[in-house]
């Protein structure tokens, strides 16, 4: 077993001057690390955390956009056994508030500010005494753990500027400090939705993240040729895990794009000849610009996708493959060499080490092959557990984790996904829970509840709808609606529709239980 810093080590010395990761801000890329490089920046970032007074078991919180210094920080902390913790930076005030206590953050590394986000206004907000803070340690009861910001672009208030940092930390000293890390101890902390409002924070070792990574490049078949066209975010799992991790486990090439928009999106993949598409909510802006036609694209790896065939062509290799940020995204993947049937009909087998059963969900009992039940996953790549939540409420008496997903595995071994038990929405690749933007609702004065629900959509996954009901002789507008939303919920959570329905119009069980089924339904009609 490795630990991600022996991990980057080994690559480094594999891949050596080959280029690792490059950097477009938009279209063209600006900048550029080889391995060698990445290797040796991480280890600049190692000695300058340690000059803030990071070691191992330190809660480092990186708020940051695909940058080519996203990785080196990254790597830099987890080289010294700090707990690497990606705030999004779609956040808004509230959901950093709650990424610092909740994480445990006593070191947050941020831009200053991004699109039309302010990180600095935020962190003053949540810790007033941020803004006349001179550079030294923070003591604040709205996040009592958090001693330092630090700016990753010029100076800010009250936070140091990573630039003036010096990092003179001795060679010998760096090497000690990695060796004192071990494969078990734990690496990452990713704040997923579940199904309560609170994002719940997936935690996991080292060795699952490399593992991960490197059974992943193997199923995808990635090469020192390949390259992944970075647009997803690196603080998603799916961004740092499935896109860049296993990317390098590959010798490939990361093509980090900070900001997205389908023109420039589309120039960047013919000019650095990206290969690998993992994460499809951007695919279907890609094929409906009109420069889709004029570029010529290089995709042909990654993920399957009801799309890959329009957007990678019709001898593409991308596979299907099912997990989650607790099971370091894989838990079963086809290979890019499967037979067509398999790579594009299945999720492929459970990967090496993982098992996967199949039971009941009301009785708890192992199915039959090729009838569905719940998905019970257990492996290698398995969370440690949510972060300040107890293993047994989270896993079974044997180790399993209870995925709440529906599925099969049929007489190959081959898994199938069939539908979602827990009442979590998948839009654009990101889950969402649905408490969570009821609760956004409900703090209207005209709203008496309301109800979300996923609607299949083609290329995001799902699309969120929401069904309010007024208070009696209240009003409230759609619009009035959302835009409650957007100033509490990262933008990926706002409802695309809103739905006025009456308290009679929602559909209950005999209990009075709501019938969020019955609810898709009604918003798959309404919307047409």
């Amino acid at each position: 077993m490795e630990t991600l810093g022996s991990f980057l080590d080994s690559l480094a010395a594999a891949h050596g001057d080959n280029e690792a990761i490059a950097h477009a801000p938009q279209a063209v890329v600006r900048e550029r690390l080889s391995y060698r490089q990445l290797r040796d920046a991480s280890r600049a970032a190692a000695k300058k955390l340690v000059d803030l007074g990071v070691t191992k078991g330190t809660r480092v919180g990186l708020l940051c956009s695909n940058r080519l210094e996203w990785l080196p920080l990254a790597f830099g902390a987890l080289r010294i056994g700090a707990i690497l913790v990606p705030f999004s930076t779609l956040w808004k005030r509230d959901e950093i508030a709650y990424g610092l206590r909740h994480g445990d953050v006593a070191l947050v590394l941020a831009l200053p500010r991004f699109l039309k986000h302010d990180y600095v206004a935020d962190l003053i907000d949540i810790v007033p005494e941020l803004a006349t803070n001179e550079a030294g340690p923070l003591f604040s009861a709205q996040a009592p753990l958090l001693r330092r910001v630090v700016s990753l672009e010029g100076e800010a208030p009250g936070m140091q500027a990573w630039s003036r940092l010096q990092g003179d930390l001795n060679d010998e000293v760096l090497d000690a400090l990695e060796q004192s890390v071990a494969p078990s101890d734990w690496a990452t902390i990713f704040f997923t939705s579940g199904t309560t409002a609170q994002a719940k924070a997936v935690l996991h070792a080292h060795s699952a993240l490399v593992v991960s990574a490197r059974r992943i490049a193997a199923c995808l078949g990635i090469t020192p040729q390949d390259a992944w066209w970075g647009h997803m975010p690196l603080f998603w799992s799916g961004g740092f895990i499935l896109g860049a991790l296993s990317t390098l486990a590959g010798g490939g090439r990361i093509v980090l794009q900070e900001v997205i928009d389908a023109g420039s999106a589309l120039q960047l993949l013919e000019q650095e000849r990206c290969t690998i598409m993992a994460g499809w909510h951007q695919a279907g802006p890609l094929l409906e610009h009109p420069d889709f036609a004029k570029r010529k694209l290089y995709l042909d790896k990654g993920s399957n996708h009801p799309l890959a065939t329009r957007l990678l062509g019709r001898e593409h290799h991308a596979v299907g493959m099912y997990g989650m940020s607790e099971t370091a995204t894989c838990v079963a993947c086809a290979r890019w060499d499967d037979p067509e049937p398999i790579r594009l009909g299945t999720f492929g087998k459970p990967l090496d080490g993982m098992e996967i059963d199949i039971v009941d969900p009301d009785t708890r009992q192992p199915v039959p092959t090729g009838e569905t039940g719940e998905i019970l996953v257990k492996g290698p790549t398995l969370m440690e557990g949510y972060y300040k939540i107890p293993r047994s409420q989270t896993f079974d008496a044997n180790g399993f984790f209870k995925t709440g997903d529906l599925g099969f595995i049929d007489e190959r071994g081959c898994l199938h996904f069939a539908t979602r038990l827990k009442d979590v929405i998948k839009t654009a690749g990101v889950n969402v829970a649905a408490v969570e933007v009821e609760e956004a609702l409900a703090r209207h004065a005209a709203v008496k509840a309301a109800y979300v629900v996923g609607v299949p959509h083609p290329v995001r996954g799902e699309n969120i709808v929401a069904f309010v009901v007024l208070q009696p002789d209240q009003a409230a507008t759609e619009d009035t609606l959302r835009e409650l939303c957007r100033g509490s919920l990262a933008s990926y959570k706002v409802p695309r529709n809103i739905l006025i329905i009456t308290e009679s119009d929602v559909p209950r069980t005999g209990s009075g239980k709501v019938e969020k089924a019955a609810l898709r339904k009604l918003a798959a009609t309404r919307l047409g």
